[in-house]
């Protein structure tokens, strides 16, 4: 025997509507058994009509489902075409990002390479500088000793040339 869950809460429990719809139908069961009179044909009839009831609640139920279904379809088509595209955008600014990254390598090692080559080139000439001022020292104690030795000969030589010269 099929329940007729037309006025059943619809957000109890399974056991909770079942039990409701046992219930309504002892219900109906005790009137059409207190009437004296149970008559087969009454009792299909109602149950096709809540039948019918329910299939037409059923077939717009499928109708708005297929309509949701669609909807959510076209989202679905423009969520993938959206995703695709910034998808393909950050791919773009990824290589462009990589194409500066190796630019920027690029500049830091050139910028090694003449820092290093500066570097060689000070060392170079603090190397030459520090083998010049040596040099220049040597070069002003040679000349302080000759005019030092030039200063404490020239009385003698001065003698030395009287004496000859006479």
């Amino acid at each position: 025997m099929a329940f007729d869950l037309r006025k059943i809460e619809p957000l109890g429990s399974k056991n909770v509507l079942f039990d409701q719809a046992g219930l309504r139908q002892k219900e109906r069961a005790e009137i059409v058994g207190s009437g004296g009179r149970f008559d087969m044909d009454d009792m299909v009839a109602s149950e096709l009509e809540w039948l019918n009831e329910d299939k037409d609640a059923i077939k717009s139920l499928v109708v708005q489902m297929d309509a949701s279904i669609g909807q959510l379809a076209k989202q679905i088509r423009e969520i993938e075409t959206q995703s695709l595209r910034s998808r393909k955008k950050i791919e773009s600014e990824q290589h462009l990002l990589f194409k500066q990254i190796k630019t920027l390598n690029n500049l830091l090692k050139n910028q090694i390479n003449i820092y290093s080559s500066v570097k060689n080139q000070v060392s170079s000439i603090e190397l030459k500088q520090s083998q010049f001022m040596p040099q220049i020292g040597i070069g002003i104690m040679a000349g302080l000793m000759s005019a030092i030795t030039i200063l404490a000969t020239a009385p003698w030589i001065t003698v030395l040339m009287e004496t000859l010269n006479n």
